[in-house]
């Protein structure tokens, strides 16, 4: 029995993996259908399992379950995705404060290593590997979750943290927006390292907020992503450095 279930949750696994690739890719863009019978045959599971990894990916933000149609790929449109840096914000914000509360030593020591390879992959004014930036900038923020020390929190981001990925959102940045992403990298090692929980969550939400501008330009001026006194913590914090 043990047995069975350990396959049954590879097989799912498998699915959601063939099935993120594919809307990563454009495979399945936004507002299409995902059909059991095509990812069976791509993942070479059963339709159980596509139908459980649907529900996964559905938790997760990446489907639209509708009864008796099937699975959509969520079109995340400029004003969704908003909303998503704006959850970012607040919830990241919190977790970092967390982390600099709670963090190991090996765990400032990794987080310190993730944005000295960062600072590295950006310094070429030409010839970056966007893929190489985008995966170190995942880690950073994934080691930050993890010494938040509060899995609730951490499962709630995971979800929120993958949707933007979908956009490819490195691709807007040039070359002096990716140099102060990894400003901000350092800024937030820094705060934590010192484990000022108001300096590592004023960073924090400062770093989502200039992503969000930086992909979204004017608009992201529609509304305020964090409490004011959050952005009053943060002005306060660069207005003393």
């Amino acid at each position: 029995m043990a047995l069975s279930a350990s396959m049954t949750t590879i097989s799912v696994e498998k699915a959601c993996q063939v099935i993120r690739e594919a809307i990563h890719s454009g495979q399945y863009p936004g507002g299409s259908w995902i059909r059991e019978t095509a990812v069976a045959q791509m993942a070479e599971v059963s339709r159980t399992s596509v139908r459980q990894a649907l529900n996964v990916l559905a938790a997760e933000g990446y489907v639209e379950l509708h009864p008796n149609r099937g699975a959509m790929v969520v079109d995340w449109t400029e004003e969704n995705l908003l909303q998503v840096f704006d959850v970012r914000a607040m919830l990241e914000a919190y977790a970092c404060e967390l982390a600099a509360m709670h963090r190991t030593d090996a765990e400032l020591g990794a987080l310190q290593h993730e944005a000295d390879l960062f600072s590295r992959l950006v310094a070429p004014a030409d010839g970056q590997d966007s893929r190489l930036i985008a995966e170190s900038n995942n880690r950073l923020h994934r080691l930050i979750l993890a010494a938040c020390r509060n899995p609730r929190l951490a499962s709630l981001l995971v979800a929120v943290v993958q949707v933007p990925m979908v956009k490819q959102t490195f691709a807007k940045y040039d070359h002096a927006a990716l140099q102060r992403s990894a400003y901000q990298h350092q800024d937030l090692v820094a705060a934590i390292r010192a484990r000022d929980g108001a300096w590592a969550r004023a960073a924090m939400a400062g770093h989502i907020l200039s992503a969000k501008n930086v992909i979204f330009g004017s608009a992201a001026q529609v509304a305020p992503a964090v409490p004011e006194a959050l952005s009053t913590v943060g002005r306060g914090r660069r207005a003393a450095n």
